[in-house]
C-alpha cells in the first residue's frame, strides 16, 4: 500500500489523540472530503487503522485501539478541529500534568494577533471542577512551567461554578467556540 504524507499525518494524529471523526481528519489533513473518505477507507482496508460508525451521526470515527472514553476523545479532537479553523494552534499537548492537576490538554494558540494558553477539560458526567485550578493558581506552582495562568476551556453542557478564573464554556457540540473567543 502506498501512503501519502497526509496519510502518515493522520496516523500520527490518531496515535497521539486516540480517535477522530472523518470530518476532523478531512479538515486537518486532506484537500477534500472525497479524498479523505477514499484514503481513510484505504487505510482501514489495509488494516492500518480501525473504524466504527457513530450511531447518531452515521459518520465514521477512526482509531488504533478504541479508547475507553471514546466520546471524551472524540470531543477533544472535535475541539482541536474547530479551534484550528479560527486560530493557529502552536501546541496541543494531551493529558498535560502540572502539580496535582492533569488537564485533558494544554493548548497554545494565536488568535487575532495575540497569543493565548489554555487548559482544556472535557467534562461529560460530573460538575466541572474549578477548585483544583483555583488551588493551582493560589499555590503559584504553575510559574515553574508557565509565565501566566492559562485560560480554562470546559467542554461541557453542565453549569460552571462561579470563580475568578477565566473560564470559557464550550458546548458539547462545539458550535459556540467562535462566539466565545
Amino acid at each position: 500500500m502506498r501512503m501519502t504524507e497526509n496519510d502518515r499525518k493522520v496516523l500520527q494524529f490518531l496515535d497521539k489523540y486516540k480517535a477522530a471523526r472523518t470530518n476532523t481528519l478531512y479538515e486537518l489533513f486532506y484537500p477534500s472530503l472525497r479524498t479523505a473518505q477514499y484514503n481513510l477507507k484505504k487505510l482501514y482496508d489495509n488494516r492500518k487503522l480501525k473504524r466504527d460508525r457513530d450511531d447518531f451521526t452515521s459518520q465514521y470515527y477512526y482509531y488504533f485501539n478504541k479508547p475507553r472514553q471514546l466520546r471524551h476523545s472524540l470531543l477533544l479532537t472535535d475541539f482541536y478541529r474547530e479551534l484550528h479553523k479560527i486560530a493557529t494552534i502552536k501546541v496541543f499537548e494531551k493529558e498535560f500534568t502540572i502539580g496535582d492537576i492533569r488537564a485533558d490538554a494544554l493548548v497554545g494558540y494565536r488568535y487575532n494577533n495575540a497569543n493565548y494558553i489554555a487548559f482544556v477539560e472535557v467534562e461529560l458526567s460530573n460538575r466541572p471542577d474549578v477548585k483544583k485550578y483555583e488551588k493551582l493558581k493560589a499555590s503559584g506552582e504553575y510559574r515553574k512551567y508557565l509565565t501566566v495562568f492559562p485560560l480554562i476551556f470546559f467542554i461541557t453542557d453542565r453549569p460552571i461554578p462561579k470563580t475568578d478564573l477565566t473560564i470559557i464554556r464550550i458546548n458539547e457540540d462545539i458550535t459556540n467556540l467562535k462566539g466565545v473567543l
